[in-house]
């Protein structure tokens, strides 16, 4: 009987592209483990976030008993408005009551306590830091895409008048408005809180303060406040001036689906 003296085993250039293969492998594996990780922890700062302020909304609740003035209608006790004027841009700016008469004062909601309200808030946000105006100079806020060059992004053929017209009614989000005008403050866990006016009637929260990527429905996330009468405030995520950069979601999604 003969035996052949044959050499079992691979090749250079197969093991070469076995090791290919599994380092293709490894690589996408990995691009998917970060994503989902990277995801996970993105919801625990929103939930962490949201969970923080309805706290603090309760406290304030609790020791004074009623709502301050600062919160859009739950339920609005008016009739829906109709647009009598827009500006070139195709934005409302003049509503009027379905008889003809003036839209009431506080027909989205009332305002004029947000200061008040804000000054009870701030007890129960472990603040390190405030600006007041300046808020990017002052290091209290990174920089952020205001609601008009967020307009002008997605149409390259508007000017920067028609972006500022478009951003009606969300003026207080202009890129100009959010670097020089608004109270920010730095929470002592790093999140951004940024308001929109003197109080939260309308804010953003930045979930991980000045790390990137700083975009509106990436890690900056609009919220408000909503109340009625008789009920407590609580913090809001469905209502306007939300912009969602690309790839990003908003905010009433977002909570949605961190609490999944």
């Amino acid at each position: 009987m003969k035996y052949h003296n044959k050499k079992l085993g691979f090749t250079l250039a197969e093991v070469l592209i076995t090791l290919g293969i599994i380092g293709v492998v490894a690589a996408l594996t990995l691009v998917v483990l970060v994503g989902k990780y990277k995801d996970m922890v993105l919801k625990q700062q929103f939930k962490r976030a949201y969970s923080n302020m309805q706290q603090a909304y309760q406290q304030v609740y609790s020791d004074t008993g009623y709502n301050y003035d600062c919160f859009y209608w739950k339920v609005r006790p008016y009739p829906e408005a109709v647009c009598v004027e827009w500006n070139d841009a195709g934005t409302c700016t003049k509503l009027e009551m379905p008889d003809g008469s003036p839209k009431p004062a506080d027909y989205a909601g009332k305002t004029n306590g947000c200061a008040a309200f804000m000054s009870h808030l701030e007890k129960y946000l472990k603040i390190v830091k405030k600006c007041n105006g300046h808020a990017l100079r002052d290091k209290c806020i990174p920089k952020y895409m205001g609601i008009d060059t967020y307009y002008k992004q997605q149409d390259d053929t508007l000017t920067d008048d028609m972006a500022i017209q478009k951003a009606y009614g969300c003026s207080g989000w202009t890129q100009s408005q959010i670097e020089n005008n608004r109270i920010a403050y730095v929470l002592a866990d790093g999140t951004i809180l940024l308001l929109y006016g003197s109080g939260p009637s309308i804010f953003a929260i930045d979930i991980n303060g000045m790390k990137g990527p700083n975009k509106w429905g990436h890690d900056l996330f609009s919220f408000g406040t909503r109340a009625t009468l008789e009920d407590p405030a609580y913090v809001a995520t469905d209502l306007s001036c939300n912009p969602v950069e690309k790839g990003g979601r908003n905010t009433a999604y977002m909570l949605l689906y961190s609490y999944k």
